[in-house]
């Protein structure tokens, strides 16, 4: 009987485990791509674990009567930052679908508009965090279309 039972609760733990999942996220702006930071690419798709890797990327941008939501200051104790940067001669505007991860593969859904600005060049980022865990991947799903699948480093689980 214990043996029947342990095997019961061994296979509804497996289930779990497959079991897609929402995962809690927070988005953030009033940050600037450094323009140091792949320059010459259309788009960036990037998963940061670490606040010099973050900084690296962007920069806080102030300007008067500032009300950005930026990251808490020990944001990276307990969270992962997934960006995607858009450049060119538009302004894009993003909108988080929501997260999701089943089996250590998490998806961002977003739905992205622009608006095209002939005269002038941008690079516009979407920052959203998720809590750490023991991912293996990150798809980033854009208007219903994934456009790309980062796989994360050992490090950053």
């Amino acid at each position: 009987m214990l043996l029947i039972t342990l095997l019961v609760c061994l296979a509804s733990s497996s289930d779990e485990a497959d079991a897609l999942v929402k995962l809690d996220h927070d988005t953030y702006s009033g940050y600037f791509v450094s323009n140091q930071f792949e320059p010459d690419a259309k788009e960036s798709f990037v998963v940061i674990s670490d606040q010099k890797s973050f900084d690296q990327v962007f920069g806080a941008a102030f300007v008067m009567n500032d009300k950005s939501h930026r990251l808490p200051k020990d944001a990276f104790e307990s969270k992962l930052v997934l960006a995607v940067i858009k450049r060119g001669n538009a302004f894009w505007e993003y909108k988080v679908g929501g997260i999701t991860t089943k089996g250590g593969a998490v998806q961002l859904r977003y739905v992205a508009t622009s608006k095209r600005t002939p005269d002038t060049q941008f690079a516009c980022p979407l920052i959203v965090s998720v809590p750490k865990g023991a991912y293996t991947t990150m798809t980033f799903i854009e208007n219903r279309k994934a456009l790309k699948t980062v796989t994360l480093p050992i490090a950053a689980r």
